[in-house]
């Protein structure tokens, strides 16, 4: 998190206004085709037929990739995913050991 919350207004904001924006639609629709088409693949009789390393590599490939196209499409989502599962981790430790994470 930001030291200046009004740095982070300005960021938040500017990003909603660009979710507003009428080129967001567009950019929504090609990573979603993206998304289907990386589906497809994985369901083609191509990938089927591929030894298991090839199948592997791609597999990894293709969830960096949708990893990417999902942060694109809400970086905002992400972020409070991670900043939760930062939270759980620090309770987990906190609840096993007693005493909160040092951070680094």
């Amino acid at each position: 998190m930001y030291a200046d919350s009004n740095v982070t207004d300005k960021k938040l904001t500017k990003y909603l206004q660009m979710r507003s924006h009428q080129g967001w639609e567009v950019h929504q629709e090609i990573l979603l085709m993206l998304r289907g088409k990386i589906a497809e693949d994985l369901l083609s009789r191509r990938f089927s037929e591929q030894d298991a390393y090839t199948k592997d590599v791609e597999q990894k490939a293709y969830m960096m990739v949708d990893e990417l196209i999902r942060f694109l499409l809400n970086p905002l989502e992400m972020a409070q995913r991670r900043a939760e599962f930062a939270r759980n981790f620090e309770k987990a430790v906190e609840s096993t050991y007693g005493k909160k994470p040092q951070r680094s």
